[in-house]
């Protein structure tokens, strides 16, 4: 359909005598807008392409698992030497 047909369409009558009123209550949304330099862009588009969605879609995917990891994520409390030790042991892995 072109401007013009819409436009005539447009024009057209509604019979609205077999319509129904959807009362559904719907979740407040909020839209963030965001400039991703070129790699981060070029990475969304390519993961939205595998997970066979759009970009914003898969943005919201991933803060939805990003809130996920952050709730289960938990605080602990290490001595300082022990944390060293352990740093140490990874580090003497790696080499």
């Amino acid at each position: 359909m072109n401007r013009d047909e819409a436009m005539e369409a447009a024009k057209q009558p509604i019979d609205w005598t077999d319509a129904t009123v959807d009362t559904t209550a719907r979740k407040v949304t909020m839209v963030y807008s965001t400039r991703l330099p070129d790699d981060l862009a070029t990475w969304l588009e390519d993961e939205a392409t595998r997970r066979g969605i759009n970009p914003s879609a898969a943005l919201r995917e991933l803060v939805a698992d990003a809130k996920r990891t952050a709730e289960q994520d938990k605080t602990v409390t290490v001595r300082l030497s022990e944390l060293h030790q352990v740093i140490n042991q990874i580090a003497d892995r790696a080499a």
